[in-house]
């Protein structure tokens, strides 16, 4: 069998202007996009700079092709142009194969997961990956205490080693599904002593009732306290049971709906100061900065950060690569001004670097362990 030998980097670059043409506007699933020859030509001379657009450049340009074919980037069949030296009117560009993961090695194994050594090579890297990041934290945490899914997820996934399959760590858990733990809800709760942690049961006692708002109360105080995801706020909730606080209302913001909701407060609401705890990064940074806007507007107190809820998350959190591009610096210094002056330089650099710390780092087991954060509430 002839061997194949690698493209030129003039090839390379040809067939990468022609997918990029040629996947305009369109699917960006699909194996292959048509592209016209006109197309195809401005391309060839864009790339290869022809010195003559003569009777040479169609043997140039089928020759190219033809080697691109070879490789499976391209295919054509059916009219010509009819000329001398026939050109496809017409052709298929194939998009660029996925990189083939390579396969992890097998670790040592905790008992529990010790069934797992027969079936290690037919895995895809992908489940190996999930099997290796909870083996690492069973052997790590032979008796943890119970955390939500979310809270576990990061603690698990939670590393530069697993974003490439999980950059929302603390998301991990909805990404996949397959047997035989992590199919079954049940069993994944019991290997890894999850609680269940609902979004928070609503009252009518607050914004009107609405099913969607979001909002609950909670004590006799005048603070309300809007945490970003809800994961967290149930944990908030689950924390100060039974503990005296000044919290009228603990709020879970709904991601980006805060920016709008904050403007249905009412002075019969009784809400004397506002504070805020979400994830450090752009959009989480965005949320309460665009807020405080709104609530300035509206003749509301000031969206503030909780302080010491964002101590404990600049302390206990390990930053990550977010889904989010990184922003500038003067749109970093805007969002950044919002947070307490002592962590703003950092945040500067996460915002600026695409990085971000989840606020589940400040997890049930921390609440439940200080009352520290409970000047947020006062």
């Amino acid at each position: 069998m002839t061997e194949i030998s690698p493209l030129s980097m003039r090839d390379q670059e040809f067939i990468a202007v022609l997918r990029s043409r040629a996947g305009q506007g369109k699917s960006k699933t699909a194996k292959s996009h048509k592209l016209g020859i006109a197309t195809v030509k401005e391309v060839f001379r864009s790339v290869y700079q022809p010195r003559t657009e003569q009777e040479y450049e169609p043997k140039a340009l089928l020759s190219s092709l033809n080697r691109l074919k070879e490789r499976g980037a391209v295919r054509w069949a059916g009219r010509d142009d009819g000329e001398n030296i026939a050109l496809p009117l017409t052709i298929l560009v194939y998009r660029q194969p996925e990189p083939k993961e390579e396969s992890l090695p097998l670790p040592p194994l905790v008992e529990t997961l010790s069934w797992l050594a027969d079936q290690w090579p037919r895995l895809k890297p992908r489940h190996q990956a999930v099997y290796t990041a909870v083996n690492e934290w069973m052997l790590n945490h032979p008796e943890p205490a119970p955390a939500p899914l979310c809270e576990r997820a990061l603690e698990i996934f939670g590393k530069r080693k697993f974003t490439q399959w999980f950059p929302e760590p603390e998301k991990a858990f909805r990404s996949f599904s397959f047997s035989p733990y992590f199919s079954d809800r049940a069993k994944t709760g019991e290997l890894l002593n999850v609680r269940e942690s609902q979004p928070p049961l609503l009252t009518e006692r607050y914004f009107g009732g609405s099913q969607e708002s979001g909002y609950a109360s909670m004590g006799c105080g005048n603070i309300l306290m809007v945490v970003e995801n809800h994961t967290t706020c149930w944990s908030m909730a689950e924390s100060l049971e039974g503990v005296g606080h000044g919290l009228k209302h603990l709020a879970w913001g709904i991601g980006k709906s805060f920016v709008r909701s904050i403007a249905s407060i009412r002075p019969k609401h009784e809400v004397g100061g506002i504070r805020y705890f979400g994830d450090v990064d752009a959009s989480g940074l965005a949320i309460p900065v665009g807020a405080n806007a709104r609530a300035g507007e509206s003749g509301l107190p000031e969206v503030e950060p909780a302080v010491e809820l964002y101590d404990a998350l600049f302390t206990l959190g390990t930053a990550l690569p977010g889904k989010e591009k990184p922003v500038s610096g003067i749109q970093a210094e805007k969002l950044a001004a919002w947070l307490p002056e002592q962590h703003r330089e950092r945040a500067l650099g996460l915002l600026m670097s695409g990085e971000r710390l989840a606020q589940e780092w400040v997890g049930l087991r921390h609440l439940q362990s200080t009352q520290a954060w409970h000047a947020d509430l006062r």
